[in-house]
Protein backbone atom coordinates (compact mmCIF):
# COMPACT_ATOMS: atom_id res chain seq x y z
CA UNK A 1 0.00 0.00 0.00
CA UNK A 2 1.53 3.63 -1.30
CA UNK A 3 1.75 5.59 1.56
CA UNK A 4 0.58 9.33 1.56
CA UNK A 5 4.52 11.13 0.94
CA UNK A 6 4.76 7.94 -1.43
CA UNK A 7 1.30 9.23 -3.58
CA UNK A 8 2.08 12.92 -3.19
CA UNK A 9 5.47 12.19 -4.74
CA UNK A 10 4.47 10.58 -7.87
CA UNK A 11 1.32 12.68 -8.08
CA UNK A 12 3.92 15.84 -8.16
CA UNK A 13 6.19 13.65 -11.19
CA UNK A 14 3.28 13.13 -13.29
CA UNK A 15 2.69 16.88 -13.08
CA UNK A 16 5.97 17.47 -14.15
CA UNK A 17 6.75 14.85 -17.02
CA UNK A 18 2.98 16.56 -18.10
CA UNK A 19 4.01 20.30 -17.76
CA UNK A 20 7.32 19.18 -20.14
CA UNK A 21 5.61 17.15 -22.81
CA UNK A 22 3.30 20.10 -23.49
CA UNK A 23 6.24 22.28 -23.49
CA UNK A 24 7.58 20.02 -26.01
CA UNK A 25 4.38 19.62 -28.26
CA UNK A 26 3.29 23.16 -28.43
CA UNK A 27 5.24 26.42 -29.04
CA UNK A 28 3.93 29.80 -27.65
CA UNK A 29 4.19 33.17 -30.22
CA UNK A 30 2.47 36.69 -29.46
CA UNK A 31 2.22 38.77 -32.37
CA UNK A 32 0.26 42.16 -32.73
CA UNK A 33 -2.49 42.97 -34.91
CA UNK A 34 -2.16 44.10 -38.36
CA UNK A 35 1.67 42.77 -38.22
CA UNK A 36 2.21 38.73 -40.36
CA UNK A 37 3.31 35.94 -38.73
CA UNK A 38 5.58 33.32 -40.48
CA UNK A 39 4.80 29.70 -39.43
CA UNK A 40 8.21 27.64 -40.32
CA UNK A 41 7.95 23.59 -39.84
CA UNK A 42 10.58 21.46 -38.86
CA UNK A 43 11.74 19.98 -42.08
CA UNK A 44 14.87 18.07 -40.91
CA UNK A 45 13.04 14.84 -41.03
CA UNK A 46 12.13 15.09 -44.52
CA UNK A 47 14.83 12.95 -46.87
CA UNK A 48 12.85 13.05 -50.40
CA UNK A 49 11.39 15.86 -52.52
CA UNK A 50 7.74 17.32 -50.08
CA UNK A 51 5.23 16.69 -52.33
CA UNK A 52 2.35 17.69 -50.15
CA UNK A 53 1.89 20.18 -47.24
CA UNK A 54 -1.06 20.48 -45.25
CA UNK A 55 -1.46 23.63 -42.25
CA UNK A 56 -4.59 22.97 -39.51
CA UNK A 57 -5.87 25.99 -37.28
CA UNK A 58 -7.26 24.33 -34.44
CA UNK A 59 -8.05 21.34 -36.19
CA UNK A 60 -9.35 23.15 -39.42
CA UNK A 61 -7.14 22.83 -42.89
CA UNK A 62 -5.99 26.50 -43.42
CA UNK A 63 -3.83 25.79 -46.18
CA UNK A 64 -3.56 22.57 -48.58
CA UNK A 65 -0.69 21.52 -51.34
CA UNK A 66 -0.72 18.26 -52.99
CA UNK A 67 1.18 19.20 -56.05
CA UNK A 68 -0.45 21.07 -58.13
CA UNK A 69 -2.77 24.53 -56.94
CA UNK A 70 -2.64 25.30 -53.02
CA UNK A 71 -5.90 25.51 -51.52
CA UNK A 72 -7.45 27.67 -49.02
CA UNK A 73 -9.51 28.22 -46.44
CA UNK A 74 -11.70 30.95 -44.68
CA UNK A 75 -9.58 33.79 -43.95
CA UNK A 76 -6.24 32.26 -45.40
CA UNK A 77 -7.75 32.64 -49.04
CA UNK A 78 -7.31 36.50 -48.77
CA UNK A 79 -4.24 36.32 -46.23
CA UNK A 80 -2.84 33.28 -46.47
CA UNK A 81 0.30 32.25 -48.71
CA UNK A 82 2.17 28.74 -48.81
CA UNK A 83 5.49 28.05 -49.79
CA UNK A 84 5.25 24.67 -51.53
CA UNK A 85 9.51 24.50 -51.39
CA UNK A 86 9.93 24.82 -47.36
CA UNK A 87 6.38 24.42 -46.54
CA UNK A 88 6.12 28.34 -44.62
CA UNK A 89 2.83 29.58 -43.96
CA UNK A 90 2.80 33.46 -44.14
CA UNK A 91 -0.39 34.83 -42.58
CA UNK A 92 -0.54 38.88 -43.39
CA UNK A 93 -2.77 41.31 -41.64
CA UNK A 94 -2.77 39.62 -38.28
CA UNK A 95 -6.45 39.77 -36.36
CA UNK A 96 -7.61 38.33 -33.02
CA UNK A 97 -9.40 35.35 -35.39
CA UNK A 98 -5.96 34.39 -36.41
CA UNK A 99 -5.61 32.80 -32.89
CA UNK A 100 -4.89 29.53 -32.29
CA UNK A 101 -3.14 26.72 -32.27
CA UNK A 102 -1.15 25.48 -36.14
CA UNK A 103 -0.02 22.40 -37.15
CA UNK A 104 1.35 20.92 -39.99
CA UNK A 105 1.94 17.69 -42.23
CA UNK A 106 4.59 17.33 -44.54
CA UNK A 107 4.30 14.27 -46.66
CA UNK A 108 1.41 13.18 -44.60
CA UNK A 109 3.98 12.84 -41.43
CA UNK A 110 3.33 15.31 -38.42
CA UNK A 111 6.90 15.76 -36.84
CA UNK A 112 6.70 19.55 -36.25
CA UNK A 113 5.20 20.67 -32.76
CA UNK A 114 2.46 23.08 -32.57
CA UNK A 115 2.55 26.49 -32.80
CA UNK A 116 -0.03 28.16 -30.56
CA UNK A 117 -0.39 31.93 -32.14
CA UNK A 118 -1.87 34.60 -29.94
CA UNK A 119 -2.74 37.99 -31.39
CA UNK A 120 -2.76 41.19 -29.76
CA UNK A 121 -3.98 44.56 -29.83
CA UNK A 122 -0.54 47.22 -28.98
CA UNK A 123 -1.19 48.41 -25.45
CA UNK A 124 -1.96 52.58 -25.55
CA UNK A 125 -0.18 55.00 -23.52
CA UNK A 126 -1.40 55.11 -19.82
CA UNK A 127 -2.57 58.14 -18.05
CA UNK A 128 -1.47 58.66 -14.33
CA UNK A 129 -4.47 59.39 -12.17
CA UNK A 130 -4.67 59.84 -8.35
CA UNK A 131 -6.70 59.82 -4.84
CA UNK A 132 -5.26 61.12 -1.73
CA UNK A 133 -6.56 60.95 1.91
CA UNK A 134 -8.27 64.30 3.36
CA UNK A 135 -5.40 64.72 5.36
CA UNK A 136 -2.93 64.51 2.51
CA UNK A 137 -1.02 61.77 4.16
CA UNK A 138 -1.24 58.91 1.75
CA UNK A 139 -2.33 58.09 -1.47
CA UNK A 140 -3.32 55.36 -4.28
CA UNK A 141 -1.72 56.33 -8.00
CA UNK A 142 -3.19 54.35 -10.81
CA UNK A 143 -2.01 53.55 -14.28
CA UNK A 144 -5.37 54.05 -16.59
CA UNK A 145 -5.27 52.80 -20.39
CA UNK A 146 -8.07 50.66 -22.12
CA UNK A 147 -6.34 47.50 -22.66
CA UNK A 148 -8.76 45.55 -24.21
CA UNK A 149 -7.58 43.38 -26.44
CA UNK A 150 -3.96 43.66 -25.38
CA UNK A 151 -3.98 40.96 -22.39
CA UNK A 152 -1.44 39.86 -20.45
CA UNK A 153 -0.36 43.20 -19.43
CA UNK A 154 1.92 44.43 -16.96
CA UNK A 155 2.80 47.84 -15.35
CA UNK A 156 5.88 49.31 -13.14
CA UNK A 157 6.06 52.15 -11.67
CA UNK A 158 8.81 54.95 -11.91
CA UNK A 159 10.22 55.47 -8.93
CA UNK A 160 10.21 51.92 -7.65
CA UNK A 161 11.59 48.16 -7.49
CA UNK A 162 11.96 48.07 -11.30
CA UNK A 163 9.81 45.22 -10.99
CA UNK A 164 6.79 44.28 -13.58
CA UNK A 165 3.68 42.89 -11.23
CA UNK A 166 -0.09 42.56 -12.82
CA UNK A 167 -1.20 45.67 -10.26
CA UNK A 168 -1.83 48.72 -11.91
CA UNK A 169 -1.85 50.78 -8.45
CA UNK A 170 0.59 52.29 -6.19
CA UNK A 171 -0.01 53.28 -2.96
CA UNK A 172 2.55 55.54 -1.52
CA UNK A 173 2.68 57.54 2.09
CA UNK A 174 3.73 60.68 3.13
CA UNK A 175 6.57 59.71 5.63
CA UNK A 176 8.03 57.49 2.71
CA UNK A 177 7.71 59.68 -0.64
CA UNK A 178 7.76 63.18 0.62
CA UNK A 179 11.40 63.70 -1.35
CA UNK A 180 10.06 62.01 -4.69
CA UNK A 181 9.32 65.02 -7.14
CA UNK A 182 7.13 62.76 -9.77
CA UNK A 183 5.76 59.50 -10.53
CA UNK A 184 5.38 57.73 -14.16
CA UNK A 185 4.09 54.25 -14.89
CA UNK A 186 4.78 52.00 -17.78
CA UNK A 187 2.15 49.53 -19.13
CA UNK A 188 3.59 46.25 -21.34
CA UNK A 189 2.70 43.41 -23.03
CA UNK A 190 4.49 40.96 -25.07
CA UNK A 191 4.20 42.82 -28.37
CA UNK A 192 4.78 46.95 -26.81
CA UNK A 193 5.43 48.84 -24.09
CA UNK A 194 4.46 52.49 -23.43
CA UNK A 195 5.17 55.33 -20.46
CA UNK A 196 2.74 57.58 -19.21
CA UNK A 197 3.87 61.71 -18.64
CA UNK A 198 5.27 62.22 -15.55
CA UNK A 199 2.93 63.31 -12.87
CA UNK A 200 4.24 65.88 -9.67
CA UNK A 201 4.06 63.97 -6.47
CA UNK A 202 1.02 64.88 -4.60
CA UNK A 203 2.49 64.44 -1.36
CA UNK A 204 5.82 65.99 -1.95
CA UNK A 205 7.91 68.93 0.49
CA UNK A 206 10.77 68.89 -1.67
CA UNK A 207 12.63 71.87 -1.73
CA UNK A 208 12.39 71.99 -5.72
CA UNK A 209 8.96 73.13 -5.24
CA UNK A 210 9.89 76.06 -3.09
CA UNK A 211 12.35 76.82 -5.09
CA UNK A 212 10.42 77.50 -8.17
CA UNK A 213 8.01 79.77 -6.09
CA UNK A 214 11.35 81.95 -4.70
CA UNK A 215 12.63 81.85 -8.34
CA UNK A 216 9.19 83.36 -9.49
CA UNK A 217 9.70 86.31 -6.70
CA UNK A 218 12.98 86.63 -6.94
CA UNK A 219 12.85 87.43 -11.17
CA UNK A 220 9.88 89.63 -10.73
CA UNK A 221 11.32 91.45 -7.92
CA UNK A 222 14.48 91.99 -9.76
CA UNK A 223 12.40 93.08 -13.17
CA UNK A 224 10.46 95.63 -11.00
CA UNK A 225 13.83 97.26 -9.84
CA UNK A 226 15.23 97.42 -13.37
CA UNK A 227 11.98 99.33 -14.18
CA UNK A 228 12.33 101.72 -11.38
CA UNK A 229 16.29 102.21 -12.04
CA UNK A 230 15.61 102.87 -16.09
CA UNK A 231 12.80 105.29 -14.97
CA UNK A 232 14.77 107.38 -12.46
CA UNK A 233 17.55 107.72 -15.28
CA UNK A 234 14.82 109.01 -17.60
CA UNK A 235 13.56 111.31 -15.10
CA UNK A 236 17.21 112.90 -14.36
CA UNK A 237 18.14 113.09 -18.31
CA UNK A 238 15.13 113.93 -19.64
CA UNK A 239 13.32 116.61 -16.69
CA UNK A 240 10.43 114.75 -16.84
CA UNK A 241 9.12 111.33 -16.65
CA UNK A 242 8.65 108.83 -19.11
CA UNK A 243 4.76 109.02 -19.43
CA UNK A 244 5.19 113.03 -20.02
CA UNK A 245 6.73 112.44 -22.87
CA UNK A 246 5.17 112.77 -26.11
CA UNK A 247 8.09 111.06 -28.02
CA UNK A 248 8.94 106.95 -27.95
CA UNK A 249 11.66 105.34 -26.43
CA UNK A 250 13.01 104.49 -29.78
CA UNK A 251 12.89 108.88 -30.86
CA UNK A 252 16.59 110.59 -30.42
CA UNK A 253 14.64 113.21 -28.03
CA UNK A 254 13.34 110.85 -25.68
CA UNK A 255 16.53 110.95 -23.63
CA UNK A 256 16.83 114.99 -23.99
CA UNK A 257 15.43 117.56 -22.27
CA UNK A 258 12.37 119.82 -23.98
CA UNK A 259 14.24 123.03 -23.91
CA UNK A 260 12.60 126.38 -25.97
CA UNK A 261 13.97 126.61 -29.40
CA UNK A 262 16.12 130.37 -29.24
CA UNK A 263 13.74 131.69 -31.94
CA UNK A 264 10.80 131.30 -29.59
CA UNK A 265 12.71 133.52 -26.60
CA UNK A 266 13.97 136.04 -29.36
CA UNK A 267 9.94 136.50 -30.65
CA UNK A 268 8.71 136.58 -27.14
CA UNK A 269 11.32 139.25 -26.27
CA UNK A 270 10.38 141.29 -29.11
CA UNK A 271 6.72 141.39 -28.92
CA UNK A 272 7.71 142.97 -25.01
CA UNK A 273 9.97 145.45 -26.06
CA UNK A 274 7.30 146.43 -29.18
CA UNK A 275 4.81 146.57 -26.76
CA UNK A 276 6.70 148.55 -24.19
CA UNK A 277 7.56 151.17 -27.66
CA UNK A 278 3.86 151.27 -28.56
CA UNK A 279 3.40 152.22 -24.72
CA UNK A 280 5.57 154.99 -24.76
CA UNK A 281 4.35 156.22 -28.34
CA UNK A 282 0.42 156.69 -27.08
CA UNK A 283 2.11 158.59 -24.25
CA UNK A 284 1.31 162.42 -24.58
CA UNK A 285 4.41 164.61 -24.20
CA UNK A 286 3.88 167.33 -22.04
CA UNK A 287 6.10 170.58 -22.39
Amino acid sequence: MWSREASTRLAGCLCLLLAVSSADSEIESYRKVGDEAVLRPDISFVTSTITSINWKQDGNIAADWEGLETDYYRQFVERGSLNTTNGVLTITGLTPMDSGLYTSEINSEKKTPGLRLIVISPVPQPAVSKSCDAESTSCTLTCDGDTTGAGPVTYRWTPGDDVWTESRELRIAKNGSSGVKEFSCELRNPVSEESSLPIPNPLSTAPGRQLNIYTGVTMFTALLVALLLLATVHRCKAGMWFFQKTSMPWDSDFWRKDERPPRDAAESNGTTVQDKEHTDEETPLSY
